[in-house]
C-alpha cells in the first residue's frame, strides 16, 4: 500500500495531468468537422482507444486514473465500447486493484512479464520475480475473461471487448535461444489474446543504459537475435497469432487497436498528455512533444494559456521549403510505420497524398533488395515479390508489405535505404 507522500505526489500529478486535457486545443481539422455539422465533439467525435502507458501505470490506484478517464469524457467523449488499456507489471497489483480498474472502464491489460526465466529476470534487473509473474497472468487472464461473460449476459448494443497482452523482451543479457523458446511456450500456455516481442535495445541516458555494465553478463549475439525473432515468428505463429506488426501478435479480432492509430499515422492521429506525451492529432498538425523532465513538464502546464497543444502546418505557402521538409517527414512516416505492419502502405495512397511518382520511387528501391524481403499485394490478394514488379506497372488498389520473418526482421535497414534513396525523401 502506497505512503501517504507517494499518493500525495501521484495526487498532484493528475490533478496537473486533468488540467493539460482541459486546456487542450480541439485540432482545427476536428473542429472545422463540427462547425460544419453543428454538433459538439463529446458527440460526435468519441475517442474510440485510450492508453494508460510510460512508467508502470499499475502503481497508480484506479480512483486516480478514473479521474483522468473523466477528464477526457468531458472534454472528447469515450465511445461506451472504446478500448481502454494500461500497462500492469507484476507485483505492482492485486486481485482488488485489477477489478478496479475494470470498474473504471479499462478493457485491456498489456503485462510486461519480460520473461519467465529466472535467472534472465534477475540478470535484467526486473522488479518482479517469475512466480509473481505466473500469478499475475492467472489473475489477468480470469478477471478479464470474467468480465467479458458479465457484458455477453447483459446483452449491451455496444458491448465492451476485453483482452489481455502478454509481453515479452527477447535479447536479455543472459538470455539464450533456448530460455528464450521455453518463454515462448509458457507464454502461449497463459493463453493470452496478444503478445508482443520487444527487441531490447540500449540506449544511452535510459534506466537500463546507465544500469548495464557491458561485459558482465554478456548480451545474445547478433545472429542469436534473429534466431530469436524466427522463434517467436515460429512459435506464435503455430498458435494461431497473427504476426501483424513487427513486435506484435494477435489472436483473430484480437490486435491492440490503439497501436493501430500510431501506424496508420496520417491517417488518424492521436491526443497524448503528461510527462515526455506526444500529440500527432492529424497530418496537417505538427507533432507537440511535452518536455521530458518533471518540473519542466510541470512549468509547461501551468504556462498553458486558454488553449494549447496543437499547431497547424497548412497554408504556409510562403516557406516553401519549410512545406517541402513537412511533407518529406510525413511520407516518411508513413513508410517507417506502414512497413513495420502486415497490412503494409498503400501505394493508390502514396500517389493521392504524395504525388504520382512516389509509389514507383519506393518500388525503384525495393527493387534493389535481395528477394524474399518485400512483396507486392495486388487486389486480388495475390502477392509479388517486389523485385519482379515494375515501377512503371499499374499498382492500382496494391499495397506494398515486407515478408514475415525475414523482411520484418530486416524493417530498420529497409527504411534506412528508402530514406537515403527515395528522391521525394530529400528533403529531410
Amino acid at each position: 500500500m502506497e505512503s501517504d507522500q507517494v499518493r500525495r505526489g501521484m495526487e498532484a500529478y493528475v490533478d496537473r495531468l486533468v488540467r493539460e486535457i482541459h486546456g487542450t486545443q480541439i485540432a482545427p481539422s476536428t473542429a472545422a468537422a463540427v462547425a460544419v455539422n453543428g454538433h459538439s465533439p463529446q458527440t460526435d467525435f468519441p475517442l474510440r482507444t485510450v492508453f494508460f502507458g510510460g512508467g508502470t501505470p499499475s502503481l497508480v490506484p484506479p480512483d486516480l486514473l478514473e479521474k483522468v478517464l473523466d477528464a477526457l469524457r468531458e472534454k472528447f467523449g469515450l465511445r461506451s465500447d472504446a478500448e481502454v488499456s494500461i500497462e500492469m507489471d507484476p507485483g505492482t497489483f492485486d486481485h482488488a486493484k485489477l477489478v478496479g480498474y475494470l470498474a473504471i472502464g479499462v478493457t485491456r491489460v498489456s503485462l510486461g512479464v519480460q520473461s519467465f526465466d529466472p535467472d534472465t529476470l534477475q540478470t535484467a534487473g526486473r522488479a518482479h520475480t517469475v512466480e509473481e509473474a505466473r500469478v499475475a497472468c492467472g489473475e489477468v487472464h480470469k478477471a478479464l475473461k470474467e468480465a467479458q461473460a458479465s457484458e455477453q449476459k447483459q446483452n449491451k448494443k455496444s458491448a465492451k471487448k476485453y483482452s489481455w497482452s502478454l509481453d515479452l523482451i527477447s535479447g536479455l543479457p543472459g538470455s539464450s535461444n533456448s530460455t528464450w523458446r521455453a518463454s515462448l511456450l509458457e507464454a502461449v500456455d497463459k493463453h493470452p489474446d496478444h503478445v508482443s516481442v520487444y527487441d531490447l535495445q540500449i540506449e544511452e541516458g535510459t534506466p537500463f543504459g546507465r544500469w548495464y555494465t557491458s561485459g558482465v553478463t554478456p548480451m545474445p549475439q547478433e545472429e542469436d537475435g534473429a534466431t530469436m525473432f524466427r522463434d517467436a515468428s515460429f512459435i506464435l505463429g503455430a498458435e494461431n497469432f497473427e504476426h501483424y506488426e513487427v513486435s506484435s501478435y494477435a489472436k483473430p479480432g484480437k490486435r491492440c487497436e490503439h497501436n493501430q492509430v500510431y501506424w496508420n499515422s496520417g491517417k488518424q492521429g492521436w491526443y497524448a498528455f503528461g510527462m515526455a506525451a506526444t500529440s500527432h492529432v492529424s497530418s496537417r498538425e505538427q507533432r507537440v512533444a511535452r518536455p521530458r523532465k518533471m518540473k519542466e513538464w510541470e512549468a509547461w502546464v501551468d504556462a498553458m494559456s486558454v488553449d494549447v497543444a496543437t499547431t497547424s502546418i497548412a497554408g504556409d505557402e510562403s516557406d516553401e521549403k519549410k512545406n517541402d521538409e513537412a511533407k518529406a517527414e510525413a511520407l516518411l512516416e508513413r513508410l517507417m510505420l506502414g512497413l513495420r505492419t502486415r497490412d503494409g502502405v498503400c501505394l493508390d495512397s502514396l500517389a493521392a497524398e504524395f504525388g504520382p511518382n512516389t509509389p514507383k520511387e519506393v518500388l525503384a528501391v525495393l527493387k534493389t533488395q535481395p528477394p524474399g524481403l518485400a512483396v507486392v499485394v495486388g487486389a486480388d490478394g495475390n502477392e509479388r515479390d517486389a523485385v519482379e514488379f515494375s515501377p512503371g506497372e499499374d499498382f492500382t488498389n496494391a499495397a506494398v508489405r515486407l515478408t514475415n520473418p525475414e523482411g520484418l526482421m530486416v524493417s530498420t535497414e529497409i527504411i534506412s535505404t528508402l530514406v537515403a534513396r527515395v528522391p521525394s525523401l530529400e528533403a529531410l
